[in-house]
């Protein structure tokens, strides 16, 4: 089976691509993906798995747009035509870290009478680079939506996107107020 690889930032660079395609016997799972990324890319090697075999902390790997540690992790089952994204945790000093982390959280807020796609176009346009349907990831930052009809007053309905931020708290508080002020005005 053919699988699409994804790498951003310092893997992008390790690899020397951002999409790469390769061959996968049928029933490999995301496990088996990494393993030979690993083996094939010196820059990868020891990057993307532990010495236990578990994904390093604040790694994001995601099966089409999804995160697979909310799957079933490794052993996440591929198909013909997945795209696997291999994301390296944000490195940068902040203060009271040590060096090579930083504070990293998570902030979630739903907007009303905005659609998915517009969601994405405003993070684009805020300094982002468009992952799939469901991810867009900046510098130091990356940003997951999900959306769903949701009724207001009787049979009327409208579009809920839910807008998952995930970064170092200096960089999302100002993301999210301008993100919010282009969400308000989506409507008109």
């Amino acid at each position: 089976m053919e699988i699409e690889l994804r790498f951003f930032a310092t893997f992008r660079q390790a690899v020397g691509s951002k999409t790469i395609e390769r061959e996968f016997d049928d029933g490999a799972d995301v496990g088996t993906v990494l393993r030979a990324l690993e083996a094939e890319f010196d820059g990868l090697e020891g990057e993307i798995l532990d010495d236990a075999g578990e994904l390093r902390p604040q790694l994001s790997v995601l099966k089409n747009g999804r995160e697979v540690v909310h799957m079933d992790g490794l052993a996440t089952p591929l198909e013909d035509g997945d795209a696997v994204s291999v994301f390296p945790p944000v490195a940068g000093g902040a203060e009271g870290s040590t060096e090579g982390e930083r504070e990293r959280v998570t902030r979630e807020k739903a907007f009303r009478g905005v659609s998915e796609r517009l969601v994405r176009h405003y993070l684009v346009n805020l300094g982002g680079e468009e992952v799939d349907e469901h991810v867009v990831t900046g510098p130091d930052w990356r940003v997951e939506t999900s959306a769903e009809k949701v009724n207001v007053a009787g049979s009327m309905t409208l579009t809920e996107v839910t807008v998952t931020f995930e970064g170092p708290p200096e960089t999302l508080d100002p993301l999210m107020e301008k993100f919010g002020r282009k969400a308000m005005r989506a409507g008109g």
